[in-house]
């Protein structure tokens, strides 16, 4: 084994991961295998919450959830956690056409958000995948590498581009993240319609911190959510000045993890844990958050798993509905203007599946805790 690959696996030994025994068979698998094993899990995630936030573009859009986006966003996606992980990860393009070149192997990027939906092109075949899965409806992610080959592959687009086979070549995927792990949390899906539209609302920075914060006292909030909703890059540093003022004034304290004075306060007014510089909390000074939010919580936590079941049925019905049409319209002989239809009706198919799933979160809430 080489000193490149025995160095990566001892690193990933020393960060505590899982590291399978190599199989000497693939080498190049190996290889990338270790490289990217260190810390993947807390690192891919970040890198899937930013790529999906940049795309949803809160601050400038006032939107939350990648559903409000159009196609031509949700395919930069891909592109955009790809940039990202050759950036986190300082990786070169790939000698050999593909997107990085890992310790000297081609290793190239495929990103899905429905589970093994990757899209695999025919100049992937023979080289090292990288898949990334992640999906705030589902709130899951995964990530494994896999060697293409042609016996793996099902089906074909315009594009020639395939699919992985299921279990067969699925089977074959090395995980670094397993699937079903759960992805760093949209927080603005998570909230209640009414909060997360009060957050929004504001046009200004200052406006949305101070919503953002008296509407979720008593829960951690972490610092890639506040930039998202802001307007600017470190939007975090507002709140070392005016906001955390105004605040205070309104008798609410707002804490970050880096300050023992803070992590100290955090546990005497709210018996909440603070453990980095990443993590905010905002906190009654009467120390009456704790009551506050164990009576919000039920409500909030309804009305989010609403949304998630409706918007997972009204989408699931959507494609199953499709397939049908496309395997009428292949025996018909007229599979092109039945795909082209598909085609131009995904995004109106998702701006409805959002909107009854919304509409149904919220009555779901009214329900049980008007």
């Amino acid at each position: 084994m080489d000193e490149q690959l025995l160095f990566g696996l001892e690193s990933a030994n020393a960060a505590g991961e899982s590291v399978p025994e190599t199989h000497g068979t693939d080498l190049e698998l190996d290889t990338a295998f270790a490289f990217f094993s260190s810390d993947v899990t807390s690192r891919m995630g970040a890198f899937i919450r930013k790529a999906t936030d940049e795309v949803i573009a809160t601050p400038r859009t006032r939107r939350w959830t990648l559903d409000q986006c159009n196609d031509q966003e949700k395919g930069y996606l891909g592109v955009n956690i790809e940039n990202i992980v050759r950036d986190g990860y300082q990786l070169a393009e790939g000698s050999a056409g593909m997107d990085f070149d890992v310790l000297g192997v081609d290793v190239d990027c495929k990103w899905s958000r429905n589970f093994g939906g990757w899209q695999i092109p025919p100049e992937a075949v023979g080289h090292i995948c990288l898949l990334v899965h992640g999906d705030d409806v589902t709130g899951e992610m995964a990530v494994g590498l896999l060697r293409i080959r042609d016996e793996i592959l099902v089906g074909g687009n315009r594009d020639l581009k395939r699919t992985i086979q299921s279990p067969g070549g699925m089977s074959e995927i090395r995980w670094l993240v397993e699937p079903g792990t759960p992805v760093p949390e949209n927080f603005l899906m998570s909230l209640r319609k009414q909060d997360r539209d009060a957050i929004l609302a504001p046009r200004g920075g200052d406006a949305r911190a101070l919503e953002l914060f008296k509407r979720c006292e008593g829960m951690i909030i972490h610092r890639h959510t506040i930039e998202s909703i802001g307007q600017q890059v470190d939007e975090a540093r507002r709140f070392r000045g005016e906001t955390r003022r105004k605040l205070l004034e309104e008798g609410f304290e707002v804490l970050n993890g880096h300050w023992k004075a803070s992590r100290e306060r955090a546990l005497e007014l709210g018996d909440m844990e603070l453990t980095n510089g990443s993590q905010w909390i905002c906190l009654r000074t009467d120390g009456s958050s704790p009551a506050r939010r164990a009576a919000l919580e039920p409500a909030r936590r309804a009305e989010s798993l609403a949304y998630r079941k409706t918007f997972s049925e009204q989408i699931a019905a959507v494609r199953r509905a499709k397939k049908r049409a496309r395997k009428a319209a292949k025996a018909a002989a007229a599979q092109e203007p039945a795909n082209l239809v598909a085609a131009d009706s995904a995004a109106e198919d998702a701006k409805q599946a959002f909107a009854q799933a919304e509409s149904a979160a919220v009555e779901h809430g009214q329900q049980l805790f008007s």
